[in-house]
Protein backbone atom coordinates (compact mmCIF):
# COMPACT_ATOMS: atom_id res chain seq x y z
CA UNK A 1 0.00 0.00 0.00
CA UNK A 2 1.24 3.51 -0.58
CA UNK A 3 1.21 6.54 1.06
CA UNK A 4 -0.92 8.26 -0.35
CA UNK A 5 -3.79 5.57 0.12
CA UNK A 6 -2.60 5.11 4.20
CA UNK A 7 -3.55 9.05 4.31
CA UNK A 8 -6.34 8.82 2.87
CA UNK A 9 -7.47 5.74 5.12
CA UNK A 10 -6.45 7.51 8.11
CA UNK A 11 -8.16 10.73 7.16
CA UNK A 12 -11.27 8.63 6.46
CA UNK A 13 -11.06 6.67 9.98
CA UNK A 14 -9.76 10.11 11.87
CA UNK A 15 -13.25 12.04 10.69
CA UNK A 16 -15.62 9.16 11.23
CA UNK A 17 -13.75 8.88 15.20
CA UNK A 18 -14.39 12.62 15.40
CA UNK A 19 -17.93 13.29 14.45
CA UNK A 20 -18.73 10.22 17.11
CA UNK A 21 -17.00 12.53 19.45
CA UNK A 22 -18.41 15.02 18.74
CA UNK A 23 -22.31 13.83 18.29
CA UNK A 24 -21.44 11.77 21.94
CA UNK A 25 -20.18 15.42 23.73
CA UNK A 26 -23.54 17.17 21.96
CA UNK A 27 -25.91 14.18 23.86
CA UNK A 28 -26.54 12.78 20.15
CA UNK A 29 -24.85 9.37 20.59
CA UNK A 30 -27.21 8.30 17.13
CA UNK A 31 -29.65 6.47 18.50
CA UNK A 32 -33.75 7.94 18.67
CA UNK A 33 -34.20 7.12 22.12
CA UNK A 34 -34.49 9.91 24.71
CA UNK A 35 -32.98 9.48 27.93
CA UNK A 36 -35.03 9.12 31.13
CA UNK A 37 -34.03 10.60 34.42
CA UNK A 38 -33.47 7.38 36.35
CA UNK A 39 -32.51 5.97 39.31
CA UNK A 40 -29.21 3.95 40.31
CA UNK A 41 -29.33 0.81 42.26
CA UNK A 42 -28.13 2.75 45.52
CA UNK A 43 -31.14 5.41 45.43
CA UNK A 44 -29.50 7.66 44.04
CA UNK A 45 -30.09 10.01 40.91
CA UNK A 46 -27.53 8.79 37.75
CA UNK A 47 -25.38 11.66 37.06
CA UNK A 48 -26.81 13.81 34.34
CA UNK A 49 -30.09 12.69 33.97
CA UNK A 50 -31.25 16.41 34.78
CA UNK A 51 -33.29 15.55 37.52
CA UNK A 52 -32.39 16.38 41.34
CA UNK A 53 -34.31 15.18 44.49
CA UNK A 54 -35.35 17.67 47.13
CA UNK A 55 -32.57 16.98 49.70
CA UNK A 56 -35.04 18.08 52.94
CA UNK A 57 -37.18 14.97 52.45
CA UNK A 58 -33.96 12.43 52.78
CA UNK A 59 -34.64 10.15 55.00
CA UNK A 60 -32.25 9.04 58.06
CA UNK A 61 -30.36 6.35 56.47
CA UNK A 62 -28.95 9.82 53.82
CA UNK A 63 -29.26 12.28 57.19
CA UNK A 64 -25.04 12.73 58.50
CA UNK A 65 -25.08 12.73 61.95
CA UNK A 66 -20.97 12.80 61.98
CA UNK A 67 -18.25 13.01 60.16
CA UNK A 68 -14.72 11.51 61.46
CA UNK A 69 -11.45 11.73 59.84
CA UNK A 70 -8.81 9.69 60.22
CA UNK A 71 -5.33 8.43 58.24
CA UNK A 72 -6.87 9.58 54.78
CA UNK A 73 -10.02 7.97 55.51
CA UNK A 74 -13.33 9.47 56.50
CA UNK A 75 -16.00 7.68 58.50
CA UNK A 76 -19.75 8.74 58.10
CA UNK A 77 -22.33 8.26 60.17
CA UNK A 78 -25.87 8.36 59.73
CA UNK A 79 -29.47 9.41 61.52
CA UNK A 80 -30.11 5.64 60.88
CA UNK A 81 -27.19 4.74 63.40
CA UNK A 82 -25.11 3.30 60.54
CA UNK A 83 -21.27 3.95 59.33
CA UNK A 84 -19.11 3.35 56.61
CA UNK A 85 -15.50 4.59 55.65
CA UNK A 86 -14.69 6.18 52.43
CA UNK A 87 -11.25 7.18 51.49
CA UNK A 88 -10.50 10.90 50.98
CA UNK A 89 -10.40 10.46 47.19
CA UNK A 90 -14.04 8.89 47.08
CA UNK A 91 -15.55 11.66 49.18
CA UNK A 92 -16.70 15.19 47.95
CA UNK A 93 -18.02 18.09 49.95
CA UNK A 94 -20.19 19.63 48.34
CA UNK A 95 -22.76 22.84 49.29
CA UNK A 96 -26.56 23.02 47.77
CA UNK A 97 -28.26 26.27 49.19
CA UNK A 98 -30.83 26.09 46.60
CA UNK A 99 -34.81 25.20 47.83
CA UNK A 100 -34.23 21.36 47.16
CA UNK A 101 -31.07 21.62 49.48
CA UNK A 102 -30.99 20.25 52.76
CA UNK A 103 -32.01 22.04 56.02
CA UNK A 104 -29.58 24.06 57.56
CA UNK A 105 -27.17 21.73 60.34
CA UNK A 106 -28.73 18.03 58.34
CA UNK A 107 -26.07 17.66 55.63
CA UNK A 108 -27.34 14.76 53.05
CA UNK A 109 -25.00 11.72 52.00
CA UNK A 110 -25.78 10.71 48.05
CA UNK A 111 -24.06 8.04 45.87
CA UNK A 112 -21.98 9.57 43.11
CA UNK A 113 -20.03 7.43 41.50
CA UNK A 114 -21.53 4.89 39.43
CA UNK A 115 -19.94 1.84 40.78
CA UNK A 116 -21.51 2.63 44.45
CA UNK A 117 -17.96 3.46 45.32
CA UNK A 118 -18.28 7.27 45.37
CA UNK A 119 -20.30 9.78 47.60
CA UNK A 120 -20.91 13.54 48.02
CA UNK A 121 -22.45 15.20 51.71
CA UNK A 122 -24.25 17.86 50.64
CA UNK A 123 -24.33 20.66 53.13
CA UNK A 124 -26.42 23.94 53.45
CA UNK A 125 -23.71 26.19 53.46
CA UNK A 126 -19.91 26.01 53.67
CA UNK A 127 -19.51 26.66 57.25
CA UNK A 128 -21.15 23.58 58.18
CA UNK A 129 -18.46 21.60 57.12
CA UNK A 130 -15.38 22.61 59.22
CA UNK A 131 -18.57 21.55 61.96
CA UNK A 132 -19.41 18.34 61.33
CA UNK A 133 -15.68 16.66 59.99
CA UNK A 134 -13.62 16.10 63.20
CA UNK A 135 -9.99 14.92 63.18
CA UNK A 136 -10.03 11.66 64.96
CA UNK A 137 -6.15 10.23 66.37
CA UNK A 138 -6.34 6.47 65.82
Amino acid sequence: MNRRRILALLAVSGASLSSRYASAADGNSGSTTVAKPRPNRRGGIVSGSGVWPDLKLSGPSRQVRSIAYSRGAYSVTTADGRSAFFLESDLRFKIDSSELGPDDGKPIIMPAGTEGDRVWVLFSSPEEISAFVKHRES
